[in-house]
């Protein structure tokens, strides 16, 4: 949509936190100068955001106080993010996972547009021993036994369940496998709240959750008897 903005510059933008929340406010005639920000211009310009703070706090999305950052830099990348357009200014938005996977549909902001996010499809997990991970080589099959139901999710996520958003069961399987989407998915659709899902990507990867961009293993999904297996191909 041409109506949205593209980014928020960073030098001309106005960082505000509301708990975990983070916003990057920019406004004209708000620009960064040759003199240093002062809080009273951070107040302006955040209440000029007012029709985005409102709905935030109304879909419980966010609640105040919002504090001024003084500072410079990119926006934090480990949540949702999101660009708003509003009368006065143009906003960049990061929320918590945690804050939008217990939404039913999306929530009700005008103006704001949700950036796609890489994401990845669980298909299993595993106690593995050492013994376990030492076995693992190109040929090899692990089986898929009970797995749970594929369960599509942002790979931020999985950031989040290594700072300890998981359940405990989850901390002793920290051994999954996910087949990842090379492009980016529609936040909507990873959120669940609106479809199709894209097809499975062929390629799996076996990751541990404290280190989830390093994997462990890579290869596909097998018919093994009545259900299916990880074989190897690379490791």
């Amino acid at each position: 949509m041409s109506s949205m903005p593209q980014a928020v510059g960073e030098l001309s933008s106005w960082h505000f936190l509301a708990g975990p929340a983070s916003l990057c406010v920019r406004a004209e005639g708000f620009a960064a100068g040759p003199l240093p920000p002062c809080a009273a211009e951070a107040a302006v310009v955040l209440d000029l955001a007012g029709e985005l703070l409102d709905a935030l706090e109304a879909a419980g999305l966010a609640r105040p106080p919002w504090q001024w950052v003084a500072q410079l830099g990119g926006m934090p990348a480990g949540g949702a993010q999101a660009v708003w357009q509003g009368r006065e200014a143009q906003a960049r938005l990061c929320l918590p996972w945690s804050a939008l996977r217990g939404l039913a549909g999306a929530p009700d902001v005008p103006g704001l547009q949700w950036l796609p996010t890489p994401a990845e499809c669980m298909l299993a997990r595993w106690r593995l021993s050492e013994e376990d991970l030492a076995a693992l080589e190109p040929g090899g099959l692990v089986l898929l036994d009970d797995a749970p139901a594929p369960a599509l999710r942002a790979r931020g996520e999985v950031h989040a369940a290594r700072a300890g958003e998981v359940a405990e069961e989850s901390q002793l399987r920290r051994w999954q496998l996910v087949a990842r989407w090379d492009q980016p998915l529609a936040l909507e659709v990873v959120m669940g709240w609106r479809g199709p899902v894209p097809a499975l990507p062929v390629q799996c990867q076996l990751i541990e959750v404290a280190r989830p961009d390093a994997a462990l293993a890579r290869g596909r999904l097998v018919p093994w008897g009545s259900g299916h297996a990880f074989r190897i191909e690379a490791v």
